[in-house]
């Protein structure tokens, strides 16, 4: 039974495309007239669908978006710069076209024309293509990227020419049946001769009859060697009765051999003046995909912009093109991927592909339209190469002392559920703290304080209005019963000498360095956005429970403390609600004037970092930090007191390590106007990384021979650029009799340690009264 070419061409660029009715059952069909000799206009003209833009290379800095891949538009309608950009162009990989022969003068082929190419019928001719389009269909898979008109999908791939067309019939015009003919017995030798010369895709742009028996199992050697074969749908699709179904020699091996054939539908419209007007609809020459649904998947198939066996750029019609535009893909992949098995290639195209029609595979559009930019991104379930971690996390969430730090620069290779590998960088999970708003958590609430003493025993308690109807009774700090319904309780504390030189203080809510604070009688000063950077362990917390012991040495007072609490965030991050766990020892000297401290402190994390949260990906888990802080305070005469703070820690997680520091000067006086007020100043720097960051034994390259990566330590800052800076003055004083009046007015640059975040500038009035 023989077979026919399914395609058609212009003369010129500009004029209209008629495709031939290929297809059939029964005997031969002919193919269309061979091509003209007049060579479309060489200027590269503007595509008529425009060119996605190219995403950033990853392997290579070659820019492919040039103006032959712009005039290339079977490349451009099925998005394969993508490939190019993450460094796969055919090289290597065989495509072989059993088709009418080809010209092996071909420029645009010169040098990847494989030994094995050769005619497969008994007639003993030379390499040669009488027709044109078998040198045509080997252009649109790998033409020359030479910057001279046009470039194929797979432009350094080798292609296997293998001549079939029956002796004659290209030359040969017999009524209704014009063109080259073709033998199921010359195509299944072409099918044999394609295995045995290593290709991994066989590209057949024939249609016709069922494939008799020799052929299927032909067909059958090949898929079993793990080749795929691409098969035209046929161009029946004027045909009620032929084009409403895949063309019975595609069917057919389709449904024997489903994940190893790909049945090539064309894509594209053209109006009446020949411009491509729509990608979105099935070619109206092109059969259906019918019954073949799943084998079914289009690609460009209208005004193909190709070369002839005459060496001319000329513009083809018909399903034969969509078929090599297909396996110029297959081959991209293979080139890419060496692992992948032919059935996988097929499995991601059709995965990959742009979903048309109805939703999912239908009988017009089967799988949808080539997309190779989709097929070229991770597919299936995600994970670290050489690892059973997941790489497919939900986010990292970066420490507040990090501010801005990008992070970048974790480059490591991934692997999808096909085993295929990825360059990424992991950093780019991170995301950045969430800018704070230290004045309205600090105002935020209504809240009232009482306190009570017995003897060695006092005791304050700190409530606030809530609206939940939940709350404490706490009738001997002034909160009546009236007050149960909407009252909660904020922080609360108790200190109680056990003898004359040993103190104990319990706080709920409160932190360590409070309670530390309270038994060595030194204040903290009374500021609501530059907070005290050695009583705060780098991030907003919840404090739970904290206790302090104060022993008096003689030479110098030892303060051990601890506390407990969980982070918490303005806006809600994965870090929100992870415990914590403070521990610390102060020993304290006052010289005459001056009182001086060193403390040395250990925060523990079980799931945090300072506050942030990483994921698997960024070794997960929490972390282990410790501090050194030191204090320095001084009275200077007529109510006035300076002091000076600074910690500095090291922070070790999973992930790599780092070096933070926080500093704080402050002022201030007692009885500066009037004998009961208060005036403050401070200037301090919140705890920002200075050094370090990610340290991580990573794979990042991978070798596909035997499927192992290799290792080696990635490096990542996580310094920020900004430098937050906090100017906070503070004044405050009694009036009438009982009630407190105090005023803040303060001012952040780069709040958040972040360099391009505009300065936070504010004021806070604060009134209290005692009934």
């Amino acid at each position: 039974m023989a077979k026919a070419l399914l395609g058609s061409a212009a003369t010129l660029a500009m004029l209209g495309l008629s495709a031939c009715g290929g297809g059939g059952s029964g005997g031969g069909v002919v193919s269309t007239p061979a091509p003209p000799v007049s060579a479309a206009p060489t200027t590269p003209t503007t595509p008529t669908t425009p060119a996605p833009t190219p995403p950033p290379p990853t392997t290579t800095a070659v820019n492919y978006d040039t103006a032959e891949y712009q005039y290339s538009n079977a490349p451009v309608i099925s998005k394969a710069i993508a490939a190019y950009n993450a460094g796969a162009t055919g090289k290597g990989v065989k495509a072989a076209v059993i088709d009418s022969g080809i010209n092996p003068d071909m420029a645009e082929l010169a040098g990847r024309i494989d030994p094995a190419s050769r005619d497969v019928t008994f007639s003993g001719r030379a390499l040669a293509d009488e027709s044109g389009h078998g040198s045509a269909v080997a252009a649109v898979i790998a033409a020359a990227r030479d910057g001279k008109e046009i470039h194929g999908m797979a432009f350094d791939a080798t292609i296997i020419a293998l001549r079939a067309d029956n002796a004659g019939s290209c030359t040969t015009t017999t009524g209704d049946n014009p063109g080259c003919k073709f033998s199921d017995g010359s195509i299944a030798r072409g099918v044999d001769a394609a295995v045995a010369a290593g290709a991994r895709v066989i590209n057949l742009s024939l249609g016709g009859s069922t494939p008799g028996t020799t052929l299927l199992n032909a067909m059958a050697r090949a898929v079993d060697a793990g080749t795929v074969i691409v098969i035209s749908a046929g161009n029946d699709g004027k045909d009620a009765t032929k084009g409403m179904t895949a063309d019975a020699f595609a069917a057919v091996p389709a449904s024997n051999f489903p994940k190893n054939v790909i049945i090539a539908g064309s894509i594209g419209v053209r109006d009446s003046s020949g411009v491509l007007v729509s990608t979105d609809q099935l070619s109206d020459f092109s059969n259906r995909a019918g019954s073949s649904a799943n084998n079914f998947l289009g690609a460009l198939g209208t005004g193909v912009r190709t070369i002839n066996n005459n060496e001319q750029t000329v513009r083809y019609s018909g399903t034969s093109f969509s078929a090599p535009t297909i396996s110029g893909a297959v081959a991209l992949l293979a080139s890419a991927f060496p692992n992948l098995t032919g059935a996988q290639i097929v499995e991601i195209l059709f995965r990959s592909a742009d979903d048309l029609g109805d939703t999912g595979t239908d009988a017009i559009f089967g799988r949808g339209r080539l997309n190779v930019e989709r097929a070229f991104q991770p597919i299936g379930t995600l994970s670290v190469a050489g690892s059973s971690t997941p790489a497919s996390g939900t986010g990292s969430d970066a420490p507040p002392a990090a501010g801005d730090a990008s992070g970048t620069g974790l480059g490591a290779v991934i692997l999808d559920g096909y085993s295929r590998a990825f360059a990424v960088d992991l950093a780019r999970t991170l995301r950045s703290a969430p800018r704070s708003e230290p004045l309205r958590r600090a105002i935020t609430g209504t809240v009232r304080a009482g306190g009570v003493g017995a003897g060695p025993l006092s005791v304050m308690m700190t409530v606030a209005e809530r609206n939940d109807g939940k709350g404490f009774l706490l009738t001997q700090n002034g909160v009546g019963p009236e007050d149960l319904r909407k009252a909660r309780l904020v922080a609360g504390s108790a200190v109680a000498k056990i003898d004359r030189k040993t103190a104990l203080a319990f706080g709920f809510a409160e932190g360590a360095k409070a309670m530390e604070r309270r038994l060595s009688g030194v204040s903290a000063g009374s500021f609501l956005i530059a907070r005290d950077v050695a009583g705060t362990p780098g991030f907003d917390a919840a404090r739970g429970s904290s206790m302090a012991l104060r022993r008096d040495l003689g030479f110098a007072g030892l303060t051990v403390s601890g506390e407990t609490g969980e982070v918490v965030n303005e806006q809600r991050t994965r870090a929100f609600g992870s415990p914590y766990r403070w521990t610390a020892a102060t020993l304290d000297r006052r010289l005459g004037r001056t009182w001086l401290s060193v403390g040395y402190g250990r925060l523990e994390e079980e799931r945090s970092l300072l506050g942030g949260r990483m994921d698997s990906l960024l070794g997960g888990g929490g972390a282990a930090t410790n501090f050194l802080d030191l204090e320095a305070r001084r009275t200077l005469g007529s109510g006035w007191s300076a002091g000076v703070t600074a910690r500095r820690g090291w922070t070790r997680f999973a992930g790599g390590s780092f070096t933070t520091g926080a500093y704080a000067a402050d002022l201030a006086a007692d009885g500066l106007l009037t004998s009961d007020d208060r005036f403050g100043l401070r200037l301090s720097q919140p705890l920002r990384i200075d050094s370090g960051g990610f340290a991580m034994s990573l794979p990042t390259s991978f070798d596909y021979a035997s499927m192992n990566p290799g290792f080696s330590i990635v490096r990542s800052s996580l310094v920020p650029q900004g430098r937050e800076l906090d100017a906070e003055m503070s004044y405050g004083r009694r009036f009438l009799g009982t009630g407190w009046i105090s005023g803040n007015l303060f001012a952040r640059r780069q709040p958040g340690h972040i360099a391009a975040a505009s300065a936070d500038k504010g004021a806070a009035l604060r009134i209290s009264l005692d009934f």
